[in-house]
């Protein structure tokens, strides 16, 4: 069974949000295979149970980095 992960998206007021992760996606350089080996990944983007992207909490672009993490951030978080 898989642990669910908590969402990391902070709001403007210092609250977490209380979702979970229920989608990633990889984005580095493409072997030709149409996926992206682990060691490779520049950054993550994560959705939310509860809101999604939460683009509607700040503007979109604010709200896309918020939910775009390096690989070494989403270690500190513990995720």
């Amino acid at each position: 069974m898989e642990k669910a992960v908590s969402c990391p998206f902070v709001y403007a007021n210092g609250h977490r949000c209380s979702g979970v992760v229920y989608q990633v996606r990889a984005y580095g350089p493409d072997r030709g295979n149409g996926h992206i080996d682990l060691a490779d990944v520049r950054k993550f983007r994560l959705w939310c149970s509860d809101k999604n992207d939460h683009a509607g909490a700040v503007s979109d672009y604010v709200s896309k980095q918020r939910m775009e993490f390096y690989p070494d951030e989403l270690v500190r978080l513990g995720i």
